[in-house]
């Protein structure tokens, strides 16, 4: 029976509108070495696949899908055939070998998507399965490439170390970050969107430091929007270091509110770890870490003395330790 409400050839229209338009305007996605030629190549098969896979999910009699949950899966499809055509560009990998590597990941893709939505996985879990996945196929891919002599050891080496997507979500993610707490530092009221950006990042902060199984539970029971932009932040390196640790704070007191962590009775003994190892490190890496911070901060990192129970949560302690322990590693 059809799915109803989908439309899978309007899908396919409007992705690759949107896809026109990331190629047409600068941006972190679509380096300056894409051409006219690649960006043509890139739109037509986007739309093939688009069209096809949209076509096999509408005319199968065995599926169960709601119009959104086969949109979802076409959607996937086209951003990881988007990101790897762009990989595979930037790699130099000829052109004759692209699409053939295309349809593989497409076709591993729309299956992994397919099965996880059978099995109503969350959506964390189809996200890190399908990129997986793409790793594991285009690494085979290429490989076969470099043994039959294609392309070199420097063209193998720079398709596996490619990775648009990651520097996509990065950049976007930094940019909506970076608003947000500009938005956040000159209005007192704050934009709702500030709002709600502080919080992906601090419920990010959040999860990285909470067991797998804990972090995905809280995932699971997000909205699809929110569970996406809240894996995105998850995946930024040095997260703590690209928000105003003020702000952060604040975020972090207000997701207690409906976030139940608890405050652990293990904080003292935290705390005890923290000292011990802030006794070890040279007082002027310390005095270089605290420079920028606020005044009860600054306390902390600087005196071992300092009543932090009476002054911060179990929660800001652990993410405040967390944050100084990777600033003297770094050091």
């Amino acid at each position: 029976m059809p799915i109803e409400g989908f439309n899978y050839k309007a899908h396919a229209s409007d992705i690759v509108g949107q896809v026109k338009n990331l190629l047409e305007q600068p941006n972190s996605a679509v380096p300056n070495t894409v051409t006219k030629e690649d960006k043509q190549f890139i739109i037509g098969i986007i739309q093939n696949f688009c069209v096809m896979c949209g076509e096999a999910l509408f005319n199968d009699p065995n599926l169960k899908f709601s119009a959104v949950e086969a949109a979802n899966i076409v959607q996937i499809v086209a951003e990881w055939t988007f990101h790897k055509s762009i990989d595979m560009i930037t790699s130099k990998i000829p052109v004759p070998n692209r699409a053939p590597i295309l349809q593989v990941i497409a076709l591993n893709v729309f299956n992994i998507a397919k099965l996880a939505s059978i099995k109503k996985l969350p959506q964390d879990k189809l996200i890190t399965l399908v990129e997986e996945k793409v790793k594991q196929v285009f690494e085979e891919e290429i490989q076969k490439l470099a043994k039959k002599g294609t392309i070199n050891p420097e063209q193998a080496n720079a398709a596996l170390k490619a990775s648009n997507l990651e520097n996509f979500v990065e950049n976007v993610e930094e940019n909506r970050l970076d608003n947000a707490q500009k938005e956040a530092n000159n209005n007192e009221e704050n934009s709702s969107n500030a709002k709600k950006v502080l919080k992906y990042t601090a419920l990010a902060v959040i999860l990285k430091n909470l067991p797998i199984e804990k972090a995905n539970e809280i995932l699971s029971a997000l909205d699809k929007t929110t569970a996406g932009h809240v894996i995105n932040y998850m995946k930024m390196s040095n997260l703590e270091d690209k928000i105003d640790h003020n702000l952060l704070i604040k975020s972090l007191e207000e997701i207690k509110r409906f976030i139940p962590i608890p405050e652990s009775a293990n904080t003292q003994r935290i705390l005890t770890k923290y000292h011990k190892l802030v006794k070890t490190v040279k007082p002027s890496i310390l005095s270089d870490i605290a420079m920028k911070e606020r005044e009860s901060v600054k306390d902390f990192i600087l005196d071992t003395t300092f009543p932090a129970l009476e002054v911060f949560s179990p929660l800001v302690i652990k993410s405040l330790i967390n944050i100084i322990e990777e600033k003297i590693n770094d050091n």
